[in-house]
C-alpha cells in the first residue's frame, strides 16, 4: 500500500511542476518600462514609452491591408535620451521598421497581443513590444 501512495504522489508532483530553464522572450519590453543593454561594459537603455497606433488586421478577419503597429521608444546612451518611433512595417517613412542611433541598430520586431486575442480593452500591462537592440 506504501509503495503505490508513493508512486501516486511522485507521479502528481512531477505533473505539476513547471518546465526548469523556462525564461521569457529576452526581447519583449511591456509598456511603460526600460530595460537596461551592455555590450562591452557600455550600457544603453531602451523604453516602451506609448503605443501610437495599431491598425494591423485582427486574427480570423480577411483584410486587404495586414496593418501596422507604431510605437514610441526612447533610446539613452551617456545620460543623452533619443525619441524614436518605430512601425512594425516600412509602410511609412517617417515610422520605419527599425533606426540606428549612437551606432547601436534599434528594431521594433512585434507587439502583442495580436488583434482579435484578448478582449477589448487590452489592459496597458498586458501590451509587449518586440524589440531587438544590436551594437554595431
Amino acid at each position: 500500500m506504501r509503495v503505490v501512495f508513493f508512486c501516486l504522489a511522485t507521479a502528481l508532483l512531477v505533473i505539476s511542476c513547471k518546465k526548469s530553464g523556462e525564461t521569457e522572450n529576452p526581447n519583449l519590453l511591456r509598456l511603460a518600462d526600460c530595460k537596461n543593454y551592455t555590450y562591452n561594459g557600455e550600457t544603453v537603455s531602451l523604453c516602451f514609452d506609448s503605443l501610437i497606433a495599431d491598425s494591423r488586421c485582427p486574427e480570423k478577419a480577411m483584410c486587404i491591408w495586414e496593418g501596422t503597429a507604431i510605437a514610441k521608444f526612447s533610446f539613452t546612451k551617456n545620460n543623452t535620451t533619443y525619441p524614436v518611433k518605430l512601425s512594425t512595417h516600412d509602410f511609412y517613412p517617417q515610422f520605419p521598421k527599425d533606426t540606428t542611433i549612437e551606432n547601436y541598430k534599434i528594431e521594433f520586431l512585434n507587439l502583442y497581443p495580436y488583434p482579435g486575442t484578448h478582449s477589448l480593452p487590452v489592459p496597458f500591462y498586458k501590451i509587449k513590444a518586440e524589440v531587438k537592440v544590436t551594437k554595431l
